[in-house]
């Protein structure tokens, strides 16, 4: 993001809240998604996740000595939503500042005090499919929280504070892996992060040096019968689960088991039972492979890997039809695709491809209309680099009048 971008949006705080200093705290958040792997409450795995060329920036001041309340306003909606610190609890007309507010109030919670203040936001961070819109929101949030304190937090303790306010006040599953791209990515890097271990690696991923790009394309479309059908398959998982522990296996959760390991408790699964855990199993395994492939420098396997990645997802989760199959199909069939998967376990129409440099327009032209033909729905694209990155950013309002 370009410097005079930033300022300008340092002016639009400017613009909505009367200033209290000189100086402006802000944060770039970029926009994230996983590009191999799934993790879930049974399967604390591995994952390789990047950065999208998106973000949420967010200026901030603090308010008088023991205020209370935070003021939220967005350009996006142009809205303006007050906080209380001392209310911890959310409110539904408050819509999308509840996400950030609940990282405050467990911060709070864990005995960090956090001033009233006044957030300017300005988040570009597509909405239509999932790549972690609000949860950028949390971690800029939390870090403009951290400079005007006196406590600093590690990435994974910052995921896990978010993790544990979607859990606590949206009663959404605990899974801060979603949040460990954003925080620990670096330009020119894809993240690799082991749940279990709870460790990050950034692995250099040059992929311009084989002429080809990355890109997401979504129908934004959330289908009901592919919910349901995801909400089976963790279901499945859990019952397997208790299955294995019942016939003597020490696991908590799938990431503890190889595909070796694991044929020693498939003759007590039902056929379905053994292909969903067969998919995680598998899949962490692919994520490691990935990792390695990558610190080699070798694109080319990891393209592959990326195809055998969604081959696992057809074949052992079985989700892949109308809509997302149509588009899978479209992009498959177009000239210059390397490799294609599906995101979000297919809850939101997006698929992540590989293509080539010099043909990634004349892809998203033909797929765009030929998916429109077919279905009569638009796709929204997203093109993107590797060059991404969480930044603190800090104005001097006096630098407005010049």
């Amino acid at each position: 993001m370009k410097k005079d971008y930033l300022f300008k949006e340092a002016k639009n705080f400017f613009s909505i809240f009367e200033a209290k200093s000189e100086i402006l705290t802000g944060m770039k958040v970029p926009g994230s998604v996983t590009l191999i792997g799934d993790t879930s409450e049974f399967n604390k795995g591995k994952i390789i996740g990047a950065n999208i060329d998106k973000q949420s920036v967010m200026f901030a001041q603090k308010r008088r000595d023991k205020d209370r309340f935070v003021y939220f306003y967005s350009k996006r909606y142009d809205e303006k939503i007050r906080v209380n610190l001392s209310e911890p609890q959310i409110h539904g007309e408050n819509g999308w500042a509840n996400f950030m507010a609940m990282a405050l109030f467990e911060l709070e919670g864990s005995g960090k005090r956090i001033p009233g203040m006044h957030v300017y936001i300005d988040n570009n961070i597509p909405d239509f499919f999932n790549c972690n819109n609000v949860e950028a929101l949390q971690i800029g949030i939390v870090q403009i929280a951290e400079k005007f304190g006196d406590w600093t937090m590690t990435a994974v303790e910052t995921a896990e504070l978010c993790a544990q306010g979607d859990f606590k006040f949206m009663k959404k599953e605990r899974n801060s892996v979603k949040y460990m791209p954003i925080l620990n990515g670096q330009k020119g890097m894809l993240t690799y992060y082991d749940a279990a271990k709870k460790e990050a690696e950034n692995i250099p991923c040059d992929i311009n040096s084989v002429g080809l790009s990355f890109m997401v394309m979504s129908s934004g479309i959330k289908n009901k019968s592919v919910e349901r059908r995801v909400a089976a398959i963790n279901e499945e998982v859990k019952q397997s689960l208790a299955t294995i522990r019942n016939s003597g296996g020490q696991v908590e959760s799938l990431d503890q088991l190889s595909m070796e390991a694991f044929d020693e408790y498939r003759g007590k699964l039902t056929l379905s039972q053994k292909k969903r855990c067969a998919y995680f199993i598998s899949e962490n395994e692919r994520s490691q492979a990935a990792a390695g492939v990558l610190k080699t420098g070798n694109i080319l396997a990891f393209v592959d890997i990326v195809n055998e990645s969604q081959k696992n997802i057809k074949n052992r989760l079985e989700i892949i039809d109308g809509e997302n199959e149509s588009l899978l199909n479209i992009i498959n069939d177009a000239e210059g695709v390397k490799a294609a998967r599906v995101l979000n376990m297919g809850l939101d129409g997006t698929v992540f491809v590989i293509v080539d440099n010099d043909k990634k327009q004349h892809v998203e032209s033909k797929v765009r209309k030929a998916f429109m033909n077919i279905t009569g729905l638009d796709l929204q694209t997203e093109h993107f680099e590797l060059s991404n990155v969480m930044e603190e950013v800090s104005v001097n309002i006096s630098e407005f009048g010049k």
